[in-house]
């Protein structure tokens, strides 16, 4: 009712001013006042009423806010889009506004596996719409009815493909959604939601849970296959050590025998050395009790007394040694021990030869 007041308001002061001046200017005279100040009074009412006229119609112009888009319709048809500031538009116009802002979805819902165990999903998608060109907006805007319908269908639309997902796998599968999943599903929901005008930002799944029995057997199934995982490392680590003992005992042993061998070949060797020795030793006091003039049998003499005395130093108590006291027992000793040392010839075809 203002907006008419003052549109009539302001058709009065320009009739008395651009159309009917006379009329203005006998209207100065009946109320004494001077023409031009009259005139100039008359244009700033006229101007007052137009400003106060277009601020209160919202058909003259509209404000969109920065993170939207203005949607003009004319005769309840698309026009044309708005970029965001002070725009004007005609009386018949009108303006809805449209967000080109991400927005997300908050999703709970029940999926069955493949063998009939129930997965609860808690999952965020994140859209927005393609682009502010006139189709895509035309589509985001009348695809639907109003905003709630729209999210409606997302969220009825991502359920299936998640529910089409889980009646593929097993309820162990579910544990964990790979990534590759994820992307799959957010193609599937991106292709239906574009030819409404929308694009999917991002799909995310987050507390995937399951019942609380089928959690419990899930624990159960899992510490039995680490109890039985242990007792199989348990049992290769016996192994191991049963075979690693064995090698080692077997390696020892063969490491012993090999000292062995070769410390009864020292003592041969040390032994043959001995007696060259001896034998050496031997040859030298025969020759020098030659040069004497003495009888060499006198050495095998006195080997076999040293030889009586360290039995006779090393025995037990107790033992006693009986000896041929005779005078004549040295002699015969000397005897018969030079005869057990003579050279005697070698059997050979029935001839004999000395050796």
């Amino acid at each position: 009712m203002d907006k008419y007041l003052l549109l009539m308001g302001a058709f009065f002061l320009s009739y008395l001013v651009v159309i009917s001046p006379e009329s203005g200017m006998d209207l100065a005279k009946a109320l004494d006042i001077n023409a031009s100040v009259f005139t100039y009074v008359l244009w700033v009412v006229i101007l007052t009423f137009l400003v106060r006229l277009i601020s209160s119609s919202p058909g003259i112009y509209v404000n969109i806010s920065e993170g939207n888009v203005g949607v003009v319709s004319r005769f309840s048809r698309f026009s044309r889009t708005l970029s965001p500031g002070f725009n004007f538009i005609y009386p018949w116009e009108r303006v809805r506004c449209l967000s080109i802002q991400c927005r997300a979805i908050e999703l709970k819902f029940q999926a069955i596996t493949l063998d009939q165990a129930s997965v609860y999903f808690n999952c965020a998608i994140l859209f927005s719409v393609v682009g502010t060109d006139k189709e895509m907006v035309r589509r985001a805007v009348y695809s639907f009815g109003t905003e709630s319908e729209f999210e409606l269908s997302v969220q009825r639309l991502l359920e299936d493909e998640t529910r089409a997902y889980v009646a593929t796998r097993r309820q162990a599968d579910m544990i964990g959604i790979s990534q590759d999943v994820v992307v799959k599903i957010k193609t599937n929901v991106e292709k239906n939601i574009e030819k409404w005008g929308y694009k999917v930002e991002d799909l995310r799944y987050a507390n995937l849970h399951f019942d609380e029995v089928v959690t419990k057997s899930m624990a159960r199934v899992v510490a039995a296959v680490n109890e039985r995982d242990a007792a199989e490392n348990e049992g290769q680590a016996l192994l191991i050590r049963k075979i690693k003992s064995a090698e080692a005992e077997g390696e020892f042993v063969r490491i012993q025998a090999e000292a062995e061998r070769t410390a009864w070949k020292l003592r041969g060797q040390g032994l043959s050395d001995f007696r060259k020795e001896v034998a050496k030793g031997i040859h030298v006091a025969v020759d020098e009790m030659t040069t004497a003039g003495l009888d060499p049998n006198f050495l095998l003499f006195f080997m076999y007394t040293e030889t009586l005395k360290h039995i006779a130093e090393n025995s037990n108590a107790g033992s006693t040694i009986f000896v041929d006291n005779n005078p004549s027992a040295p002699n015969t000793i000397m005897q018969q021990m030079s005869a057990f040392y003579e050279k005697k010839p070698i059997q050979k075809n029935g001839e004999s030869r000395s050796g």
